[in-house]
């Protein structure tokens, strides 16, 4: 089932590929010199300059394809902390996974405004990721700083509008949204997250939590989206938790099975400890198994 919600035009190509569960995530630092409240990265990455590609710890960028194959995508996210503290590196691993998967291999990444400068916009304009999103939360953010937007649109890159539905701020982010729109091309606004890292300070703000979202955070993502004027796109909490990570585990399970194992709809791998197919009429002791980046968890 699909929870998201189009108000206008298209999505971007990274979401299409993301709810397919074909987008390999691959967080490439931990490192980020803002202090968000609402930031759900957790204090095991935050501040750490550590590489993970689907939670699977990676130490070394060359080996960044070998992971993506497993997982059988067609695209990856490039996330963090940020992103374009290490252009560098952004750029290294776009130029791998293009020269592994080929150009149409699409690859996207987020920035916040704040943290682009003339020499990181620079090398992000000019490395192959296909598609930058920009995180910015009020219009003081974005002053002076359009210029950096507008040259990631001129170097041919898609650019657009990646926030987080903060009820209480939506005229706020809008109007940022609307400052920026003369150069982007499309507006993600996510149902805010609830984390183990960020839960105290979202309640700290009078936040409530409901179940792993923030109450109220989706009626927030529509006031938003009445408000601007670029194409708009809501993702909700269900889409992520039940689509875009199911679909990506369900892919995973497809690709490295082995003959003996039937992978379920829901990603999960039954198995017989003795070699039988699970469905064959010799399987006795079926074990159901699930595995997302390094951990797998068994059930007898």
């Amino acid at each position: 089932m699909y929870y998201n919600v189009t108000l206008r035009g298209r999505i971007a190509r990274g979401c299409e590929l993301c709810l397919l569960g074909a987008k390999s995530v691959i967080f490439i630092t931990g490192l980020c010199p803002l202090s968000c409240p609402y930031c759900p990265v957790s204090a095991e990455r935050f501040g750490r300059d550590v590489i993970y590609v689907n939670d699977v710890s990676v130490q070394r960028i060359e080996d960044i394809p070998r992971v993506v194959a497993e997982y059988a995508s067609d695209g990856a996210a490039i996330t963090g902390g940020d992103p374009s503290v290490v252009p560098e590196r952004v750029k290294a691993v776009a130029d791998i996974l293009k020269r592994e998967f080929g150009d149409g291999f699409h690859i996207h990444m987020y920035t916040h405004i704040l943290n682009l400068n003339g020499r990181r916009t620079g090398i992000i304009a000019a490395s192959r990721v296909d598609e930058v999103r920009i995180h910015v939360t009020s219009k003081e953010q974005a002053r002076g700083k359009e210029k950096y937007v507008k040259a990631l649109a001129a170097s041919g890159k898609a650019v657009g509008v990646e926030v987080p539905a903060l009820p209480g701020f939506e005229r706020q982010i809008a109007e940022a949204i609307n400052h920026l729109a003369p150069h982007i091309s499309f507006v993600n606004i996510n149902e805010l997250d609830v984390s183990e890292t960020n839960h105290h300070r979202l309640k700290a703000l009078g936040y409530k939590a409901e179940g792993l979202n923030i109450q109220g955070s989706l009626e927030a993502a529509r006031k938003i989206a009445e408000l601007v004027t670029a194409p708009v796109h809501i993702c909700t909490g269900k889409t992520k938790d039940l689509v875009q990570i199911g679909t990506r585990l369900f892919r995973h399970a497809m690709a490295t099975a082995r003959p003996n194992e039937y992978v379920q709809d829901d990603g999960t791998v039954a198995y017989d400890e003795e070699g039988n197919h699970p469905r064959s009429p010799r399987a006795r002791e079926v074990r159901v198994k699930l595995t997302t980046g390094q951990k797998t968890l068994e059930i007898v």
